[in-house]
């Protein structure tokens, strides 16, 4: 948060002063101001200093007032200040090289005391260092509150706080929701890819960006918003005479779409009452975007409530049964479609979505009836099965839904 020569001007014209030439110099950055009024000030010329003088000592040629402000250029001061009445016969000659150089020139009119004028810059000095502290007090004050929520929530998460009068007092410290909440995870596609291609202050700016546009999206909420290896967490205050449901966070999705532009995949835990229950809310929370990812939904949001049989194949997935029967069922088959057609997959997907309803599946990969039944018995020779069998059908499905989450 630097002050800039510009700044300074725009105080100056209430004055009275005026630009006379180095327009394209307004951005030069000033932090400190300094007075001139004896002859040869070269060697204690500074940079960002903003210069003040009558311009009586220099007042004897042209070749003084112009090597001044060659001088004051090359020092890469911000600015000279002075006053008409004594370099007025080198006004001209000096309004020329400031132009070629870009440096700022402002007179200040006669009858402006040259203490008032020095005032005028060190209190806008002053303001600036008061919003820089102001500034980075703030920061402070943010990572702090940042630190803080990320440690209430991994000892929620861990279980890691052993009495209620604990969690009660933290809770209540960090303006967490008091119960009923939901957390509400949040995983942005192809977000941390990005962000490692990002400066460490770049990739932080990133994340805290979009950690603003989602606490935006949930307007007029309580909502505390973490994150973490570029996704995001959410706690939701909820009340019970408020109905929230997925059309709800549909529409949060959309607006951190079209506000970052990246799609986002949205998992929501049950209301509960309780912070006991924080691990299980976020597993739940985890859950549902994992399911809803599988399931291929259009809209990328699930409720875990509505996740219906797909919880129980998430949570077996990972045994070893399930893995070994996956691998009976499918593998052949999926060296054999991967090293050919890489179409039977597709093929075989649809038919089961569809309980092995021909017609049904041939519209839904817009393919003549025939061209599907030829495919249908490249599978059935392929693995066995006898694909107009309810029973083979139901197999099959169980495993490419199990599948799905072994990827």
């Amino acid at each position: 948060m630097s002050l800039k020569v510009r700044e300074i001007l725009e105080l100056a014209e209430t004055k009275g002063c005026s630009l006379a030439a180095g327009k394209g110099g307004l951005d030069r950055v000033v932090r400190f101001v300094d007075c001139m009024e004896i002859p040869d000030m070269k060697a204690w010329m500074r940079p960002n200093v903003f210069y003040i003088t009558t311009g009586y000592t220099y007042s004897n040629s042209e070749e003084e007032i112009i090597q001044l402000i060659q001088d004051l250029y090359d020092a890469k001061a911000a600015a000279l200040a002075t006053k008409y009445k004594y370099i007025g016969c080198s006004l001209d000659a000096a309004i020329k090289v400031a132009d070629e150089l870009q440096f700022p020139l402002i007179l200040w009119p006669e009858d402006l005391p040259f203490i008032e004028m020095n005032y005028l810059v060190m209190e806008a000095l002053i303001k600036s260092q008061n919003n820089l502290m102001d500034s980075m007090q703030s920061q402070i004050k943010r990572y702090n509150q940042r630190e803080m929520d990320q440690r209430l929530f991994v000892d929620l998460l861990t279980g890691n706080i052993a009495h209620d009068e604990e969690e009660n007092y933290r809770i209540k410290e960090q303006r967490w929701p008091v119960p009923p909440y939901q957390i509400i995870y949040i995983e942005v596609d192809r977000i941390k890819q990005k962000l490692h291609e990002l400066r460490e202050e770049e990739a932080q700016e990133r994340i805290e960006k979009i950690e603003n546009l989602i606490r935006e999206a949930f307007t007029g909420e309580q909502v505390v918003v973490l994150s973490n290896n570029g996704t995001f967490q959410c706690i939701l205050k909820r009340t019970r005479d408020k109905e929230i449901g997925a059309d709800y966070f549909e529409a949060i999705q959309s607006e951190i779409c079209e506000k970052t532009g990246y799609r986002a995949t949205i998992g929501v835990s049950r209301a509960e009452d309780t912070y006991k229950r924080f691990g299980q809310a976020y597993q739940d929370a985890r859950d549902a975007v994992e399911i809803a990812v599988c399931q291929n939904l259009e809209s990328r949001v699930l409720c875990i409530e509505d996740a219906g049989f797909w919880k129980i194949l998430k949570k077996i997935s990972k045994q070893d049964m399930c893995r070994e029967f996956v691998e009976e069922k499918l593998n052949a088959f999926i060296e054999y479609d991967q090293e050919n057609e890489r179409e039977l997959l597709e093929t075989l997907e649809a038919l089961v979505n569809n309980l092995g309803a021909r017609n049904v599946t041939a519209n839904a990969l817009h393919l003549h009836r025939n061209t599907l039944m030829y495919r249908i018995k490249k599978i059935e020779n392929q693995t066995g099965y006898d694909l107009s069998d309810p029973n083979s059908i139901l197999e099959l499905a169980f495993a490419l839904r199990i599948m799905k989450f072994m990827k």
